[in-house]
Formats: structure tokens, sequence, C-alpha cells
């Protein structure tokens, strides 16, 4: 059973209960903390963030600040800020940034979004939104983002979101079995012709549902939202005091060509340009290794022997190489943690294990161990939750492999 939570500002939390373990599982259909508004790989859920800094009202609510150096779409800064704490929210994914922002935009008056016009000049050539749609309706599309572009404020990331929200609804037969790669068209024939009027009505619609879901809200702190690297985040040493996050878990989710047409839409190729895919956390991409690798602890150093000695092919190249480079990104973002937080502060970090082929992928026991190195201890034990379905279970090549239960882990640190 859940109950209301009142804090002693008497901000009202729904549903957060006051005793127990409260699940960061998102569930199967989320509405709270607008999370419909465009559906984002998260790893907890608003109502669980709300519960969690909930718990630091003292710490917050003079001049305290919030950070989640894996932002995505904003569900630890809209918690902060209906909290009324400040807080910064980092990614490096830019579509997850304009989500976030349009999550914690006022909207007490948004101005209608008309129709642009069909003579707009728009520029269309070498667009990314071509590998999907044919060339008259990526210059409809491009005509709403000009529209988009002249409104400005509010409404400019209300239209964009819109838009994403059109376009992933219109490309559904470029999506396989697995939610996390999206195909592209083979030849310009492939592509889809979408005439004006149906396009636009579709677009409406969806600026209407997002204008429905956003309402007013107001809050008297403001949050700031950055397209920055969790390797090497924008924020001074020593200012940070509580940390909710989920870094993305060894699961070779390639978050870019899971956003591609998102991308495309902001005017990012990630076919002809590799840079934001290659940058972000858990990318299936190799980079060129500018240095060694710092050590790692004990768990991640066997995690990467286990995955050198397995016998299925590419298991000591390549796959070595990928669950190498997530740990170095892993344990560079636990070095900023370590910088920007005050020494009192405190780190929630929620944490999925997974499998690599038959080897067990422990994430949170790789976490701890590598928060001990950098002088965190668990300020409590870990509150570990089963999970029924991964998308190992979507892919037919991995079921071949004996695994074993899958937890997701909350662990709570502090410094000492």
């Amino acid at each position: 059973m859940q109950e209301a939570l009142v804090l002693p500002s008497g901000v009202v939390l729904p549903g957060v209960r006051k005793a127990g373990a409260l699940s960061p599982k998102r569930p199967a259909v989320e509405t709270a903390g607008l999370a419909d508004v465009f559906p984002y790989y998260a790893g907890f859920s608003y109502d669980w963030a709300c519960h969690q800094l909930a718990q630091h009202e003292a710490e917050l609510v003079d001049n305290g600040t919030v950070l989640d150096p894996w932002n995505g779409s904003g569900t630890t800064t809209l918690a902060a800020q209906s909290l009324g704490f400040n807080a910064i929210g980092l990614d490096l994914n830019p579509v997850a940034n304009v989500i976030a922002k349009l999550r914690a935009q006022e909207y007490s008056q948004v101005e209608d979004i008309g129709r642009p016009k069909t003579r707009t000049d728009v520029c269309v050539e070498d667009d990314p939104l071509a590998a999907w749609f044919a060339e008259p309706t990526v210059r409809r599309i491009r005509q709403w983002v000009k529209a988009g572009e002249d409104t400005g404020g509010p409404a400019r990331d209300l239209l964009t979101v819109a838009l994403f929200r059109a376009i992933r609804a219109t490309t559904k037969q470029f999506e396989g079995s697995n939610p996390t790669w999206v195909k592209r068209a083979k030849d310009a024939a492939g592509t889809l012709s979408i005439a004006c009027d149906e396009l636009d009505a579709i677009i409406e619609r969806h600026i209407t549902f997002v204008c429905a879901r956003m309402g007013s809200q107001s809050s008297p702190r403001q949050i700031s939202v950055v397209t920055a690297d969790s390797r090497n985040m924008p924020i001074a040493s020593d200012s940070v005091d509580i940390i909710v996050t989920s870094p993305p878990y060894l699961t070779r989710i390639d978050y870019a060509v899971a956003y591609s047409r998102e991308l495309a839409l902001l005017g990012i190729n990630i076919s002809s340009d590799r840079t934001l895919r290659a940058g972000l956390m858990g990318t299936t991409l190799i980079r060129r290794q500018a240095k060694d690798s710092a050590p790692f602890g004990e768990t991640a150093s066997n995690l990467l022997s286990l995955i050198q000695k397995h016998d299925s092919k590419a298991s000591s190249g390549y796959y070595l190489k990928q669950a190498q480079q997530y740990l170095d990104d892993l344990t560079s973002g636990l070095d900023e943690i370590t910088r920007v937080c005050r020494p009192s502060a405190t780190v929630h970090l929620v944490v999925q294990d997974s499998f690599y082929k038959d080897v067990h992928v422990p994430l949170a026991d790789i976490c701890i161990d590598e928060a001990a190195m950098r002088g965190w201890s668990l300020k409590s034990e870990p509150e570990r939750f089963p999970v029924r379905r991964t998308l190992t279970s979507l892919n037919k090549s991995a079921q071949i492999y004996k695994k074993g239960d899958v937890a997701e882990s909350v662990l709570t640190f502090s410094r000492g």
C-alpha cells in the first residue's frame, strides 16, 4: 500500500511510500512526471526520484544542489524542481536534453503553433531525414522545424518533441524486434512519402497531445540541463550535495542508433559523422584509445578476464574492447562524481546486472568496488529488485547461453 508523503515544506508526493523499499522500476505505462510525453530509456521512475530526494530536504532546501550526470530525459531534474531544489542535469545526447528541458519548462501560456507555409524556403540537401523520408516529406518536416525556430521560446521545444513523436509514429516499419535498433531505407524507393495535409494532421495531433500533457507548472527553482560528458563535467569541484542517477548499463544498447531519427531531426547524421555515437557511454563502436586505462578493481578485472577467455567468436577481440571501453567510461564518471561532490554528499545509484553470453556482469558489485577505491562506502545495504524481462530475451542468438537471474540494484554511497 502506498500513501502520500508530506514534506516539512508542505510539498505532497502522491504515491510514495512512507516506509519500506520503493522499487525504482518504471511501470509499463508511466504518466507521472510527464514521462509519457516522449518515452526514453530510463533507469528509474519519477516517483522513485522524488522519494530519494525527499530524504534530503534538510541538505537541499536552502541552496543545496542535486546532480544527475546521466540525466537522460530529465527525471531527476524534474523531481528536484518539483520539490523546490536546485538541480543540474548532464547528458551527451542532445535528444535527451530537449526532452528534459521541455519537462521542466513553465507553460502558463504557449502561443498557437500554426501550419507553416508550403512556400517556406528550407534546405534539404544531404538531409539526414532522407534515410527514412522522400524529399517532399523531408521538406515539409523542415518547414515545421523552421516554424519552431521562428517562434522560439518554450514553444520551440514543445514543437520539437511533437515532431519527435510524429516521426517515430510514421516510421514504425523501420523498427525491428530489438527496440533499440533502427533500420534505414535501403534506397530512395524504400523511403516514406506522406502528403503534406496528411503529415500536417499527424504533427498537429502530437502538438495537441504534448500541449495537453504539459499544462501549467511553476517552481521556485530553475534547473539547468546541459549537453555535456559525464567524463568531463563542466561543474566546479566540491559543489554538489546529492546525486541521483543511473548510468547506461553494459547491455550494448547503442543510444545514438536508438534515437537516430530524432538526432536526424536535430540535423545530426550518425552515419556520416560518428562523433556523437562514438562518444556515448555504452556505444557499440570502439574508439581509438588515447591512453592506457586506469587499473580496475577486482570485480571489473575478473569480468574482463572471463570475457577474454570465453570461447565464442570475437570475445578476446571486439567484445573485450567494448567491455573495457564501457568500464573506462564508468570509472571516469565516478572520478568526476568524486571531484564535484562535497565531502558530506550522498550518491544514489541505480544499476542493473546483465550477461555477456553466459558470463554474469555484476554491475552493482563493480560499482561498489570502484566507488570504494575512490573513498565512497555503502551507506546502507543495497536494495535489489528482480528484473523479469531484459533485452537478452529478444536476442535469439543470445538465448542459447544459460543465464541466471538479473537484478536491478539501488546503491547509496557516502564518503568514508
